[in-house]
């Protein structure tokens, strides 16, 4: 129930926004776009820096980043990793050092570090490039079903219709 409450509100945000289209369409894509990628901490501030940077829709760039939510971020991560690690490293596993060594340590974080960092961002191009394309044409039409039925409205109150013949 309470799901479908934080749904509904962001659906009504969503419909509320008089931006131009493409901007509306690149703050979804941008969201979503950080959302996937392994930067949990940094998710709110950095998709609000980048929706003033490039000018995009700052709402529905907030409605993006829900993709990355606790239900999704771990499969997200290990996805992440796995692609990371396949393109960076040849699938091979991470090796752990035997004895503590701190470099050792560091050499290990860092090489998981950067393939979870390169996978997140391989992985979250094509669904914000879906994201762009399909919010943006949900937003245009929204907006020419919304003009159209203004535009029906203006025309009935501009020629009422003739009285009928108890009213004349």
């Amino acid at each position: 129930m309470a799901l479908r409450r934080v749904l509904r509100y962001h659906w009504l945000k969503f419909r509320r926004l008089q931006e131009d289209p493409r901007k509306i369409a690149g703050g979804m894509a941008l969201g979503v776009f950080i959302g996937i990628t392994p930067t949990i901490p940094f998710h709110m501030v950095g998709v609000l820096a980048l929706a003033a940077l490039l000018r995009v829709s700052p709402v529905t760039a907030f409605i993006g980043i829900q993709i990355g939510n606790p239900l999704t971020i771990v499969p997200l991560y290990i996805a992440a990793y796995k692609v990371g690690q396949f393109l960076l490293y040849s699938g091979k596993p991470l090796v752990f050092p035997e004895t503590f060594s701190f470099k050792a340590w560091i050499s290990v974080l860092w090489q998981g570090e950067v393939a979870l960092q390169v996978g997140g961002v391989i992985l979250a191009i094509p669904p914000a490039i879906v994201a762009y394309f399909l919010t943006l044409w949900i937003v245009q039409r929204y907006h020419r079903r919304k003009a159209k039925k203004a535009l029906s409205a203006l025309r009935i109150s501009q020629n009422p219709p003739a009285p009928s013949g108890s009213e004349a």
